[in-house]
């Protein structure tokens, strides 16, 4: 449920995007801690605005998926607090894990509660008032003297592994990252890997996300180019689709490459999964950086991804590989395929 309301954070990465492109301009940036804001830091701050709310909308979607509406609103605060370093006093807020932590553990609770039968006279006050109290009462307590700090000090350790961690170990999880993206293209393991990524901009790390910018967009892209690349390996349904495939996916929408992916699920899982880990292995290694998310294809343009040019020399890679491996896959599969089909005919004669 979250992962559609990402939606709420593009204009505010655009709006940075807007900020940065209009300092290359000439125009000036001054803060409000130097006088007189400028024009363009006002942008960039109702930019950042939106990511200040990124951790708690997480926790507040979690919860709520398992207990509907009434668990929001105490998730979103509780998540608030805990992930704000100058309420705990901590060297770090508690991030996506505390979100992850908290938005559970209350989704639970509220789900418990909500089943508390109290007569008809207090009934009617337990949605209203007695869940968001006693929730709010509860997991602010806790999170602000248990589950906060400790959230927090596993977030630094993790951000100070992610900062200090070796090449060889981080090309392996850059690998992991991308293949799990492009594995079943909108599915839990991509949103798991999607989630991780996006979680850590929060903390100002931006290159696990340019994975997602790079490698979410392939597969759909992949398979309708391969489409016209080697028609003779796909339907006429799906050569049909190959044009919206191509122009979806472009804008980091996976979901057009499933119909694909279900006429060939080995050759084309395979296919996307092995070009994804490479590419993923390939963003890290030219230090690309995305700073929200965007509009696909055209993020560099708009100041979203950088450098430019190593992310259309990446994408144009990773491409290439994922349609070299459609057309030796799944052509693999077809032959194996017919052959089965004719010993099975031969057989019944």
């Amino acid at each position: 449920m979250f992962l559609r309301r990402c939606r709420l954070f593009i204009g505010g990465g655009i709006l940075v995007a807007l900020a940065n492109m209009l300092v290359q301009f000439g125009l000036p940036y001054t803060d409000m801690s130097k006088g007189a804001p400028s024009f363009t830091w006002v942008v960039e701050s109702i930019g950042y605005l939106g990511f200040t709310f990124m951790i708690p909308i997480m926790g507040a979607y979690i919860a709520s998926s398992i207990a509907d509406k009434p668990a929001f609103a105490p998730a979103f605060l509780v998540c608030y607090l805990a992930n704000d370093k100058a309420l705990l006093g901590t060297q770090s807020g508690a991030g996506f894990l505390g979100a992850v932590v908290l938005g559970l553990a209350i989704g639970y609770f509220v789900f418990w509660f909500r089943k508390v039968r109290l007569g008809k006279a207090l009934q009617p006050l337990l949605g209203s008032m007695l869940i968001p109290f006693v929730t709010l009462l509860v997991f602010g307590v806790l999170s602000y003297y248990v589950i906060g700090p400790v959230m927090s000090d596993l977030m630094g350790g993790l951000l100070h592994f992610l900062n200090t961690i070796p090449p060889s170990m981080k090309f392996a999880a850059a690998f992991l990252v991308g293949a799990m993206l492009a594995f079943d293209m909108g599915g839990p393991i991509n949103k798991t890997a999607w989630f991780f990524c996006f979680s850590l901009l929060e903390k100002h790390i931006y290159d696990w996300y340019a994975i997602v910018g790079v490698v979410a967009l392939m597969p759909p892209v992949a398979a309708g180019l391969a489409t016209f690349i080697a028609p003779k390996l796909f339907t006429q349904q799906e050569k049909e689709a190959a044009s919206s495939a191509i122009v979806v996916g472009a804008t980091v929408a996976t979901e057009p490459a499933i119909p694909y992916a279900l006429a060939a699920p080995l050759p084309m899982i395979t296919a996307n999964t092995l070009a994804g880990g490479i590419t993923g292995v390939l963003v890290i290694a030219f230090g690309i950086k995305r700073l929200a998310p965007g509009l696909g294809i055209f993020d560099p343009l708009i100041g979203l991804m950088s450098p430019v040019g190593s992310f259309y020399l990446v994408l144009a890679i990773g491409l290439a590989l994922n349609i070299s491996f459609i057309i030796v896959l799944k052509g693999l599969w077809l032959r194996r395929k017919a052959k089965a089909a004719q010993q099975e005919l031969a057989h019944e004669h």
